[in-house]
């Protein structure tokens, strides 16, 4: 080989050295920035795990009061913003405050309201947790950008999302499904056998309240709804019980075992509120068993304030507005015996009381026969108690039209004999009520 050949050979090697070793060079810097990179990954994580799980650890751990000041109540923050960061994207609860109904569906990437799917409504509804909830009242401001939302689309089947309502990690989100359980045509019964279970273990008050509410009309339909709304009946929370009763003294828990006895004992709870849901929703049960006991509360003149609240108990048993299906002659008659009373005070006979059958529906009346029914009712003895009410100068005087009005609804030939009794009141008030009454009845 000659010596021009070899130099040539020689650089030609050296050449495809150099390259060998320069993409080796290479390869190995990009190896070593893949497992840099994988580090910053692996601390970024690690981060954000510690921030999602500190977040998440002090929103459940949150506890606040409501109902009166002496009961202890439990309760879960709403999402704060480092949780809501981790849980959707850049949508915050600041954020939220500030956004309209058109701007939070856009940031639940909804771009037709007309033609949701189940994702999309979920997503929405998932929104609520972003709401202050009042636990002293129990329930969500008024006009949320989530409520004022729903309101430009075209809703599911709220029972199409209800499982993942129900599984939500926040109370907001939570409340909202169990509230929503009773629709139109009553509960889904998967959807009730996953609220039960749930509720064994719930503790938020705002979530046991709103239950209390949906399944308000299951406790004939399911023995464990039944037990469940006992167990709320004694509460510590007033609001929860509050709801109980009206739960109990309903029409739809007719005939459940319980349902009387704890309603009576309801009657003389702790908290007014309580006692007024007991008292006036008492009637719809429909068993005389409770007549006694609330007549024993209006003879407690110290006990004024639930007085109206009983008359309407006992008038859904001998008048039950709208429909006038219930009869009782012995509620009918404890009801005059109340009104008849003498000494009259300003605060008894209660006034409020009388609204409860000074409107009556000429459609229910007909078509279930109460005035045939009826046989205890006698026109001129009602009349003759109202209008001694009416007359009695000792008589709160927001009573005597009421009265009158009851006397024009259910024995409206009787009306005309008023016009003493207003007269004899002395009251000028009752007069002028009474020639408005008249002047009204002349013009139907």
């Amino acid at each position: 080989m000659c010596v021009s050949c070899l130099i040539l050979f020689n650089e030609r090697k050296e050449r495809a050295n150099m390259k060998r070793k320069l993409i080796a060079c290479v390869l190995m810097f990009a190896m070593v920035a893949s497992v840099t990179a994988c580090d910053k990954t692996k601390e970024t994580t690690k981060e954000t795990t510690q921030v999602t799980s500190e977040a998440t650890q002090k929103e459940t751990s949150g506890a606040g009061e409501s109902g009166s000041s002496s009961e202890a109540t439990t309760t879960t923050e709403a999402a704060s913003e480092s949780t809501t960061v981790a849980a959707q994207g850049e949508l915050t609860k600041e954020k939220y405050d500030a956004m309209t109904p058109e701007e939070l569906l856009t940031a639940c990437g909804i771009e037709d309201p007309q033609n949701l799917t189940e994702d999309e409504y979920f997503k929405l509804l998932e929104t609520y947790r972003f709401v202050d909830l009042d636990y002293e009242k129990m329930e969500m401001p008024a006009n949320s950008p989530t409520k004022e939302a729903i309101k430009l689309v075209k809703k599911l089947s709220i029972d199409k999302v209800m499982d993942r309502l129900l599984d939500s990690e926040y109370p907001q989100v939570r409340g909202y499904g169990l509230a929503s359980l009773q629709g139109l045509f009553g509960v889904n019964e998967k959807a009730r056998d996953k609220a039960i279970t749930i509720l064994e273990n719930e503790t938020d008050t705002y979530c046991l309240y709103s239950a209390t509410c949906g399944l308000m009309n299951e406790m004939k339909n399911d023995a464990k709804v039944a037990k469940f709304i006992f167990k709320m009946a004694d509460h510590e929370n007033a609001k929860i019980r509050y709801r109980a009763a009206i739960s109990i003294g309903n029409s739809w828990s007719r005939g459940v075992d319980g349902t009387v006895e704890k309603i009576i004992a309801m009657m003389n709870d702790s908290d007014i509120d309580v006692q007024k849901a007991a008292l006036s929703n008492a009637g719809k049960l429909r068993d005389e068993t409770v007549i006694e006991p609330i007549v024993a509360v209006l003879n407690d003149d110290s006990r004024a304030k639930v007085h109206g609240d009983a008359i309407r108990g006992l008038a859904s048993m001998w008048l039950d507005f709208p429909l006038h299906e219930s009869t009782s002659e012995a509620a009918y008659q404890a009801t005059l015996d109340y009104y008849s009373k003498t000494p009259r005070t300003k605060d008894v006979p209660a006034w409020s009381g009388i609204s409860s059958f000074n409107t009556v529906s000429e459609k229910g009346l007909t078509d279930n026969q109460w005035r045939e029914k009826a046989t205890y009712f006698n026109a001129d003895n009602f009349t003759k108690v109202m209008a001694d009410l009416i007359a009695d100068p000792d008589a709160d005087w927001l009573a005597k039209q009421p009265a009158m009005k009851a006397v024009l609804a259910l024995c409206p030939e009787k009306f005309d004999s008023l016009e003493k009794a207003a007269e004899a009141s002395g009251d000028k008030k009752v007069t002028d009520a009474f020639a408005k009454l008249k002047e009204k009845q002349q013009q139907s």
